[in-house]
């Protein structure tokens, strides 16, 4: 079946969809630490008038969270980007609690804890035992299939994977993953609800790592494999022609040597060609640069730091493509969106000609053997559209413009 008829049965565009189910009144976070706060930012600004919970084991992470959410209110008005009567509303009705018992009458839950899956049972266990039927439960985790996460839950068919990206307050995608026990109504709702409060949903399949994070994290990985012959900087600087902060940059900044080696990790159960660089469990910070300075990069290491980005790159993209994992043009679009590409993979791609895209898979492959290459034709990769999403409605084609980094406008490469 096509990809995009799979993922989206219906319509492309969320705001097509006939949705019985209101605005939720009351939606919980589950883990205050890193990203939980962000996201319970985002849907407070976006829907000030609701409840908030942030719920936490540790009385230390709720405090932080609500002076992380109070300073985000604050450098907003200041910035003359929010409304003081609107930053007040937006940080009242937030209860930061250790009790589960609290969060009883919420419609949503998002579940934003560590990336364990023992403990992840346990939070559902208990968020069942205490929410409505009808509550929508979903968990945060970058790289876990759902059915690992939720195959324990009395009522599966209403939880699923909503992974946002940092910082979720402002970051505008959010991966919705489709899997086998998930009511198809639900993912529908969520997609509904996301595109309403300013949020872009990607619906992928329940692969480990989803789709962007494949990218991401095998992008940062291979990094680390070039250390022994270039420096941090250097890559960084060769990486820049094609990401706003190249890998090393991008890892200080989340912390994230961890989440690479956890990830990568997981996806040796595809090949040990993703086994996680020793590196990155024995350096806590990299030396490197700010994006833009200047660094000087000898031409051979350049185009070989070049290619093996650009290999990693190209043969994640093909085997995202050709496992039905995410459509192209999700694909293309969320590498810019979620992770900082100047252009998407397969625009890059488009720019460099077949002959070229060849040249540097032989050689990335010849280095790194066991990667996916294409299953289809070159042309294959370049036929969707780019920026406009096409639905039919009652034998009608509706056409939606979708580049909300450029405020939708029009361009002449729009098909």
């Amino acid at each position: 079946m096509d990809t995009i008829k799979r993922l989206y049965p219906k319509f492309q565009n969320p705001l097509l969809l006939k949705i019985d189910r209101p605005m939720p009144k009351e939606v919980a976070i589950i883990g205050a630490g890193t990203i939980g706060p962000d996201i319970g930012y985002y849907i407070k600004s976006a829907l000030p008038e609701i409840r908030l919970y942030l719920v936490d084991v540790v009385e230390s992470q709720l405090n932080a969270a609500k002076a992380r959410l109070e300073g985000y209110a604050k450098k907003a008005v200041e910035k003359r980007k929010m409304k003081e009567d609107k930053a007040k509303r937006v940080l009242e009705n937030i209860v930061y609690t250790l009790d589960y018992n609290e969060i009883s009458g919420c419609d949503f839950v998002i579940e934003a804890a560590t990336e364990n899956i023992p403990l992840k049972q346990q939070i559902f266990e208990k968020i069942e035992a205490i929410v409505s039927d009808e509550t929508i439960i979903t968990s945060n985790t970058s790289s876990i299939p759902a059915d690992r996460i939720f195959n324990k839950m009395k009522r599966p068919q209403r939880a699923t994977i909503t992974h946002f990206f940092a910082p979720a307050w402002r970051s505008l995608p959010v991966e919705v993953i489709v899997w086998d026990k998930v009511d198809r109504d639900v993912v529908d709702y969520l997609c509904w609800f996301f595109v309403n409060t300013g949020k872009v949903p990607l619906i992928t399949d329940n692969a480990i790592c989803f789709m962007l994070d494949r990218v991401f994290d095998n992008w940062c990985n291979e990094a680390a494999y070039l250390l022994p012959d270039s420096t941090c900087s250097e890559i960084d600087k060769v990486a820049e022609e094609f990401v706003a902060a190249g890998p090393f940059y991008v890892l200080n900044l989340a912390n994230g040597n961890p989440i690479i080696i956890e990830t990568n990790t997981l996806q040796m159960e595809e090949g040990e060609h993703y086994r996680p660089a020793k590196i990155l469990a024995s350096v806590e910070r990299w030396k490197t640069h700010r994006p833009g300075a200047k660094v000087e990069v000898d031409e051979a290491y350049r185009r070989k730091i070049r290619d093996r980005l650009l290999g990693i790159l190209f043969s994640q993209s093909f085997d995202i493509i050709d496992r039905g994992i995410g459509t192209k043009a999700d694909l293309n679009f969320g590498c810019q969106i979620a992770l900082g590409f100047k252009k998407g993979p397969m625009d890059i791609m488009k720019e460099l000609g077949e002959n070229e895209v060849k040249r540097v898979m032989d050689r990335f492959l010849s280095d790194r053997p066991g990667f996916p290459t294409p299953k289809e034709p070159f042309s294959y990769y370049q036929d969707f559209y780019r920026y406009i999403l096409v639905d039919e409605m009652d034998g009608v084609k509706i056409i939606t413009i979708r580049r909300p980094q450029a405020l939708n406008a029009l361009n002449d490469d729009l098909n």
